[in-house]
């Protein structure tokens, strides 16, 4: 229980900046279990934006518009953009037309950002708001609470079925540590989502989409890096709502 409490510590600490008590060094046993905690720690931040959208909308000042914004800055505050700042070192990467595996690899550590980059983040928090939006105004509030879960299960699926493209980093820590018994006990703390029955399809749906975007990944630098596994808690979490949007 110790080693537990200490991993999902070192999973917030890891994922988010919301502030923890201690400083939990990356030990195996300590990273495998945290990977199980990636899930529990988007319901926590799920529960956040949830609260948050429950405060603005009681004082029915606030458009739906406006909620969405609202929350998706909330979120990038507490996540410190982790994963945004991979989404656009990813696309910087991929998208520059002939370079190597190598190169692609380099462009990913500049912190510089590119058009390429910038376009694919504006274009994603575009969609995110309008998504958000989409669900406030058709009253599906609950699935604020569940898709930052979907977006850190994608992290641990990718660490298990892909291999680490770089040959040091706290990422390689993780993927020593993946295995598939931890995919399931982190796809058990999913379950609580479908108890709203519309995310069972979306999550198919973000699933599906995870699977084809590791496919495009291993052509490209034949394996998974922090920057990809950002861009995969983004980009399944977007899914997970468009699933949302459609299905209902």
């Amino acid at each position: 229980m110790k080693d537990f409490i200490f991993a999902a510590v070192f999973a917030f600490q890891f994922l988010t900046r919301i502030p923890v008590p201690v400083l939990i060094e990356p030990r195996e046993p300590i990273v495998r279990k945290a990977l199980i905690c990636f899930p529990l720690v988007g319901w926590v931040l799920g529960l956040i934006l949830y609260a948050v959208w429950w405060l603005l909308n009681a004082t029915g000042k606030c458009s739906p518009v406006t909620i969405a914004v609202l929350l998706v800055t909330i979120e990038t505050l507490l996540t410190g953009a982790f994963h945004l700042d991979g989404l656009a070192d990813t696309f910087d990467a991929f998208l520059s037309s002939g370079k190597s595996r190598e190169e692609k690899l380099a462009i990913m550590k500049d912190s510089r950002i590119g058009v390429m980059g910038a376009v694919a983040l504006t274009l994603t928090l575009v969609l995110k708001i309008t998504l958000l939006n989409e669900l406030l105004e058709h009253t599906l509030p609950a699935a604020i609470l569940i898709y930052p879960a979907i977006g850190r299960w994608a992290q641990v699926a990718l660490y298990v079925f892909s291999p680490y493209a770089r040959e040091r980093g706290l990422g390689l820590i993780f993927s020593s540590a993946a295995n598939k018994k931890a995919l399931v006990y982190a796809t058990l703390i999913l379950l609580p989502c479908f108890t709203l029955p519309i995310s069972l399809p979306a999550t198919f749906l973000a699933a599906a989409y995870l699977w084809v975007f590791r496919g495009y990944v291993h052509k490209q630098i034949n394996g998974i890096t922090g920057d990809v596994l950002g861009a995969s808690t983004v980009l399944s979490e977007i899914m997970f709502l468009l699933g949302i949007v459609i299905f209902s």
